[in-house]
Formats: C-alpha cells, structure tokens, sequence
C-alpha cells in the first residue's frame, strides 16, 4: 500500500529578495530577475512524504528448503519542483514572458531513521535454512522505490501542484516589484508541454 503525504516548501521572503528595491529619487527600481525567477522555482519545491512496503519472495534453490517471504515497511520522500535551468524571462517594457518547464520528479529517498528491526517482517524458515540476506533485502527496496518512482511521475495531481505553486510565487514576486515602481506588469506564461506544443496563458501583476 502507498501512502503520500503533501508537505510544501516554501521559505520564500520577499522582503530579502526585494531589499536594495526600494524606491526613492535617487534609486532606480530593478527589474524582475531571471536569477531570482529560479530561485523561487527552487524555493517552490514540493516535498511528498510516503509509507511504502517492499514485498519480496526468497525462493528455495534445493527440496530441503523452503520458499520465504518478507516485507519491508518504510518511509520515503519524493521531491517535485522545476528545473530551474529550463525556466526563462523575457522583458519588453510592461510586457514579461515566463516560460515554465513541466514539473518532475527532482529526487527521491528513503529516511533511513525509519528502518529498524521492527521494519522486517520474515516468514518463518525450515529446517534447512534459506537465509535472507542483505542483498534480497536491498533489493527488494530496490523495486519498490522504482515502483513508487513511476507512481509519483504518473501523479498530475501533484505535478501540477508543484507547478502552479512556482507560478504563484514568481507571479507575487512581480506583483510586489510592480507596486513598488508603480509599473502594471502584463505577464504572459508559456508552458512547455512538449517540444513541439506551448500552451500561453496572460495575467495582470496588478
């Protein structure tokens, strides 16, 4: 059974990212940033915690012994963000372009901490017997962790969740640089679905 729990990420403080921004006569208000534009991607990060079971089977290699199974129960996390390298702006007076790369699996891992003895669950041996090393062990968390990876990339729930959250944040981030210079930003967002198809969505900063 795969269980996954949504834990967002979000240490963004516009009031750092923002600083040196502030208007006077004698400063000149900067221009939304591509490096802070990934940044955010970065800061937007999704982080997906999951209990999983690896389930094996030690198959008996003579008459004298017999077959065994174990499980191996776990906790995980799955990281799911933006390729800040794909992300990129263009700026033509009020009018900027973001063009935003799907959201991926960026990694994922198991919290060690969480196994322990308990974690290990064997069926009982024979007379003869058919150990079960570290190696099955190994590999069994092995396969479960490739199962769960496809689980989360086949997720569009959560893809596009990571996805509208770096929206959201690089959209306010604008938002507050446009206030600040009383500049009425139009934002044009351009999706990359595939290298051959964009998918263009307006909005205001204001």
């Amino acid at each position: 059974m795969k269980k996954i729990k949504l834990l967002i990420v979000t240490t963004l403080i516009f009031c750092f990212m923002l600083s040196g921004c502030k208007q006077n006569k004698d400063v000149i208000v900067k221009e939304p940033d591509i490096t802070q534009i990934r940044s955010i991607c970065n800061l937007a990060t999704l982080e997906c915690y999951y209990h999983n079971v690896a389930k094996s089977k030690k198959v008996a290699d003579s008459w004298f012994k017999k077959d065994r199974e174990f499980w191996i129960e776990y906790t995980g996390i799955a990281k799911i963000g933006i390729d800040m390298s794909k992300v990129n702006m263009e700026i033509s007076g009020n009018n900027i372009t973001v063009t935003l790369p799907n959201a991926e699996l960026l990694d994922i891992d198991i919290r060690e901490n969480d196994l322990n003895e308990e974690s290990y669950i064997k069926s009982a041996d024979g007379w003869i017997k058919n150990k079960i090393t570290a190696d099955d062990q190994t590999a069994a968390i092995n396969s479960a962790q490739i199962e769960m990876s496809e689980s989360v990339k086949s997720n569009k729930s959560l893809l596009l969740n990571a996805q509208d959250r770096a929206k959201e944040l690089i959209e306010n981030y604008i938002k507050k640089l446009g206030e600040i210079s009383n500049i009425e930003y139009q934002i044009k967002w351009v999706y990359e679905e595939s290298a051959d198809t964009n998918i263009e969505e307006n909005t205001k900063s204001q």
